[in-house]
């Protein structure tokens, strides 16, 4: 695989700006292939009349979708935004509701798989925010208020079984492994 399809691959999953600096370090290459890459897919994109495209930011790039497929993108987003919860969707806001605030990488470790797209979409929805805490060198995400009154309920406290969940032995665990493996890579 090419860097610039590995870059590319990295900005979808995570669907959130990056730094050029960070996908140096996620890619293990130097800022200058990186930076090489990025051209090639910004070229690449523009050329070939894809549905994307790569947007710089100052230092920070992101992939988006091209203007003329807004009315196509926008009408899908109102129906995710505003149908039911996914049973994914209801998953995440469980955990981030008795577990956090934590970060993307804790809740894919509990979770088991890539969570960045519900993420938005809870955030979106205004049911989960980006936290000023950062650990890991990552955001952390937690639950709204208007999660709560969502639910009915006044605060995490109030959640059945508040107490003996938060501290649930196989979840501190998968985050203990978490930690221990970003050590290790570290």
């Amino acid at each position: 695989m090419t860097l610039d399809a590995l870059i590319e691959a990295l900005l979808f999953a995570t669907a959130q700006p990056m730094s050029a600096r960070k996908i140096a370090e996620a890619v293990s290459h130097s800022p200058k292939d990186v930076d090489d890459a990025l051209n090639a897919l910004h070229e690449r994109l523009e050329s070939s009349g894809s549905g994307t495209r790569l947007v710089r930011s100052g230092q920070t790039v992101e992939l988006v979708t091209h203007p003329d497929a807004a009315g196509v993108v926008r009408s899908a987003l109102k129906q995710e935004l505003h149908g039911e919860l996914t049973k994914p969707s209801l998953e995440t806001l469980s955990i981030l509701a008795y577990r956090g605030p934590m970060t993307r990488p804790e809740l894919e470790q509990i979770r088991g798989v890539q969570s960045s797209l519900i993420l938005r979409n809870l955030m979106l929805r205004g049911l989960v925010e980006q936290k000023e805490d950062v650990r890991l060198g990552q955001p952390t995400f937690g639950v709204t208020v208007a999660f709560f009154k969502h639910i009915g309920l006044a605060g995490a406290e109030d959640l059945p079984d508040y107490a003996e969940l938060r501290g649930h032995s196989a979840v501190e665990q998968a985050l203990q492994e978490l930690v221990a493996s970003d050590e290790k890579s570290a």
